[in-house]
C-alpha cells in the first residue's frame, strides 16, 4: 500500500539513481573529490595514495553505477568505497612490507610528511606549541586499531555524524559510539600522558 510517505522515499530513491547517470558523473566528480581525497588522506597520510585512490573510488562509482539503488546519498557510498579501498591498500602495504623484508620487491620510498595548515601570524612560540600538540594527536590517533582511527578521523577531520559514520562503515551507530569513546579517550590518555614527560 503506498503512502505519502513511502511515495516521497520511493521519488528521492529515483532522483538519486537519476544523479547518478553516467551524463551527471563529471557533476558527481565535481561535487565531491575534494571530501574523498580528504577523507583518504586522513585515513593514509600519503598525498600520492590519496591521489591514486580517489580516482580508483570515482572510476569503481562508475563502473558500478547499475548497482547504486539508491538507499543512501551519493556522497555517502561514496565514502563507502573510499574506505573500502583505504583498507585494502592498508592490507596490500601490510603485504608488500614482507614481500620488501624477504627480497621481492624494491622498497618504496618514504611517506610525505602531512601538509601544514595555513592560516594568520600566530606568535612564533604558540606555532611551536600547536605543532606539538598536532604531532602528539597524530602520533595517538595512529596507535589506534583501523576501525577507530577510520570513526576517529570520519567524526572529527571530517565533521560527519554518527549515523552517516554508521551507514559508511555498515555499522550500527552504537557500535560506532562504543568505538568513537574508546578511540577519544585513548587519545586524550596518550596526548595527556605524552605532555606529562
Amino acid at each position: 500500500m503506498e503512502t505519502a510517505l513511502t511515495t516521497a522515499l520511493n521519488r528521492l530513491v529515483e532522483e538519486e539513481k537519476e544523479a547518478l547517470s553516467s551524463q551527471n558523473f563529471d557533476e558527481i566528480i565535481r561535487q565531491h573529490q575534494r571530501r574523498v581525497y580528504r577523507v583518504l588522506y586522513l585515513l593514509l597520510k600519503d598525498v600520492d595514495a590519496a591521489d591514486t585512490l580517489t580516482q580508483e573510488c570515482f572510476l569503481r562509482a562508475y563502473k558500478k553505477l547499475e548497482s547504486f539503488r539508491g538507499e543512501c546519498r551519493i556522497e555517502t557510498w561514496l565514502l563507502r568505497i573510499a574506505v573500502n579501498l583505504a583498507r585494502d591498500h592498508g592490507k596490500s602495504r601490510r603485504a608488500s612490507f614482507w614481500r620488501r623484508l624477504i627480497g621481492l620487491e624494491e622498497a618504496e620510498g618514504s611517506e610525505t610528511a602531512p601538509r601544514q595548515f595555513r592560516g594568520s601570524q600566530p606568535s612564533p612560540e604558540r606555532v611551536l606549541l600547536a605543532r606539538e600538540e598536532l604531532k602528539a594527536v597524530w602520533a595517538a590517533v595512529a596507535t589506534l586499531s583501523q576501525q577507530q582511527r577510520t570513526i576517529f578521523l570520519l567524526r572529527f577531520a571530517e565533521e560527519m555524524s554518527l549515523a552517516e559514520i554508521a551507514v559508511i562503515l555498515r555499522l550500527r551507530t552504537g557500535t560506532v559510539k562504543a568505538h568513537l569513546f574508546r578511540a577519544t579517550a585513548k587519545v586524550r590518555e596518550t596526548v595527556r600522558e605524552k605532555s606529562c614527560s
